[in-house]
């Protein structure tokens, strides 16, 4: 029948009608600021892309299918979500901020909630109270959803205010010309089968495949070909080092004999990579295009080592987006970080008369690139039951043996209290503050520097260079009156804040949760730093110095929660503060950065009861809120509390911007 058949449907026709629930056999919502910075950065991309190419009407942004099973119940339909949820829920939770945030926005055509969980009330409870504009503070609710909520309103804010969009440009698009295709399943089927199949299915060509095939067709010599093809294939896996990716006679040839820690150069490379003959390989007899299309198998290691697991290390990026970094670097062109748009930015490059030194200057990049990302890049440890941000080069033994050993400080590694731990300190805090692949460019910039490099002093050098960036982000990003961009930050202004150019607006530190992540966390690399160097810093308490070892071990963790340490509406209402007061409440001494579910469980206790629930914590969420616990009367009402928010800020804002 006609009205079972897919159909597409705009943002507005969805969820302005029928009504969805979340069946008990799917997995909880799990979608965090990533996924859900990237869902709203993708749908302003295309809005800006119709907007700079005058189109007379805006192309559609379709994102994907929704899978659905039509439930019937006491003479009415349901539709039950076997695939898409995590995208329905999104939607549904972005469409309740700009409902909430946005009240000049015309919703009329919202007159319902349309999404429910089954056998999960406190779920479907959480987005019943964000429907109806109900504040979450004292009830029980769905953290995930929770802060979900958070996430978009926050991203939304800025991805708008970077892209220079109205929101109602934005709603325009997202109700009308955001597509989704609803796919009803048969009447008969058996949805839990039918659930398993979808969630085992094959994936798609990828188009890093499809990029690597048409580099392919570009090099005309059969032994580049073959060697291209080895390099990709090897740079490949993001969580493996590259060196794995070749056979132990490779990796003597191209990384050395003594270590495999450095890199032959341009020049040698293809010619180290030649196509085996015959008495050199027992592969049966394959031509080159056999060669480079045949299931690529592991290449047997002779090495070994105690500590090495497949699963040890995870990667902070994938590898289509590793691909536009290098690209960024060999071009130094502003390449969007956008992995949706791979084939797109390489189409120029490959149609150019000198596409062939282009793909053969990219193979050599590939490989340097994939090799001081191992190296330089922070990536998650797994080892001896615990995981960490870890920053380790591979280091080679006689005997052809290998293990992990710190990239920086190899020496230092048992206090790991030297620069290796500073730089790991920098890359990690970048990273957390800037989780969406889209938003890298700290990566692009800490790489573009280590590929770049000819001085004598790395470790010295690569530090000094991450600080200059995190105080140009600061001073000409996110605190400028004018913003500059992050390319113009990286290559025209080589990572440098130049103090005479660029004018801070201070107040933007006093903005509540719509202060930037990145503020706290690079605030908190600078009271580590001066914690380590000079703990009378930290004089509070009548001119006491105090020592926390949770401060010199703090770990950065994936908070994005920015918490008010006194309460905006504290469990006894005759606490909350009022009028003048009030606007105490989002000042920058008030304000700390923590995880969501502490947020949401502790957020309307007064500041003695956090303190007394952090106190008895192995590690601490904030350096920042640490210190903040050493006040004792923060939450007194009156001018007491104000002073010690004052002083607090002006002692945070003073270290900030020296």
């Amino acid at each position: 029948m006609n009205d079972k058949q897919p159909k597409y449907y705009s943002i507005k026709s969805l969820l302005g009608s029928d009504d969805y629930v979340i069946p008990i056999y799917q997995r909880n919502y799990e979608w965090g600021e990533p996924q859900i910075t990237q869902l709203i950065q993708d749908i302003v991309d295309y809005i800006v892309k119709s907007k700079s190419n005058n189109a007379q009407s805006k192309p559609r942004y379709y994102i994907g299918s929704l899978i659905a099973y039509e439930r019937k119940l006491e003479g009415s339909v349901i539709y039950e979500t076997i695939d898409g949820q995590q995208r329905l829920t999104t939607l549904t939770i972005l469409l309740n901020v700009i409902k909430k945030e946005y009240p000049k926005i015309d919703l009329s055509w919202y007159e319902k909630l349309n999404l429910s969980f089954d056998s999960r009330k406190v779920a479907s409870n959480t987005l019943s109270y964000l429907f109806n504009g109900i504040g979450l503070d004292n009830k029980e609710c769905n953290v995930a959803i929770e802060q979900g909520y958070n996430d978009a309103k926050k991203s939304l804010a800025k991805i708008l205010a970077d892209n220079k969009l109205s929101i109602d440009e934005f709603c325009n698009y997202f109700f009308e010309k955001v597509t989704i295709l609803r796919v009803l399943v048969p009447e008969d089927t058996d949805l839990n089968h039918y659930f398993e199949i979808m969630n085992s299915r094959g994936e798609q060509l990828e188009k890093h495949e499809i990029l690597k095939a048409k580099m392919l067709e570009i090099l005309e010599d059969d032994n580049l070909k073959y060697a291209f093809n080895l390099i990709w294939e090897a740079t490949s896996n993001m969580e493996k080092y590259v060196q794995y990716g070749f056979s132990v006679a490779q990796r003597d040839e191209l990384f050395g004999k003594s270590d495999w820690n450095n890199l032959v150069c341009k020049d040698v490379v293809y010619n180290k990579l030649q196509i085996p003959t015959a008495n050199q390989t027992t592969e049966e007899t394959l031509t080159i295009s056999q060669l480079l299309i045949k299931t690529a198998k592991p290449i047997t290691d002779n090495s070994s080592t105690s500590d090495e697991s497949p699963d040890r290390f995870n990667t902070i990026i994938n590898f289509a987006n590793f691909l536009l970094h290098i690209l960024r670097i060999q071009t130094k062109s502003d390449v969007p970080l956008d992995d949706k748009r791979l084939l797109e930015l390489f189409d120029p490059f490959l149609k150019n008369d000198d596409k062939i030194e282009f793909a053969k200057q990219f193979g050599y990049n590939l490989l340097k690139g994939k090799f001081y990302f191992d190296k330089y890049a922070i990536k998650r440890e797994f080892a001896k039951g615990t995981d960490h941000w870890s920053l380790k080069r591979l280091k080679w033994y006689d005997g052809n043996k290998v293990s992990y050993v710190n990239t920086f400080d190899v020496d230092n590694a048992e206090t790991n209290d030297g620069v290796n731990r500073e730089i790991l300190m920098l890359l990690s805090m970048f990273h957390v503050s800037n989780p969406t692949l889209v938003y890298k460019h700290w990566l692009n910039a800490s790489l573009n520097f280590v590929v770049e490099y000819s001085g004598t002093n790395l470790a010295n050098d690569y530090k000094i260079y991450l600080e200059n960036l995190a105080k140009s982000f600061l001073n000409d990003r996110y605190l400028a009156v004018n913003q500059r961009d992050f390319y113009e930050i990286i290559y025209t202004n080589n990572g440098q804040h130049k103090n005479s150019e660029t004018a801070i607006e201070i107040n933007k530190l006093n903005q509540g949760t719509a202060v930037e992540n990145f503020i706290f966390n690079y605030l908190d690399y600078l009271l580590w730093q001066d914690y380590r160097t000079d703990k009378n810093y930290f004089k509070i308490k009548n001119g006491q110095a105090f020592t926390d070892n949770r401060v010199k071990d703090f770990e950065y963790t994936f908070r994005s929660s920015v918490e008010h340490y006194y309460p905006q509406h504290p469990i006894d209402e005759n606490l909350i503060l009022k009028g003048q007061d009030a606007d105490w409440l989002d000042n920058f001494g008030n304000l700390c950065l923590i995880s969501g579910s502490k947020n949401s469980r502790l957020s309307n206790f007064m500041p003695t009861a956090k303190k007394d629930y952090y106190t008895g914590s192995s590690t601490i969420d904030s350096i920042k809120q640490r210190i903040m616990m050493e006040y004792e009367h923060w939450d007194t009402n009156g001018s007491n509390n104000h002073n010690e928010i004052k002083e607090h800020s002006e002692k945070m804002t003073e270290l900030l911007t020296r």
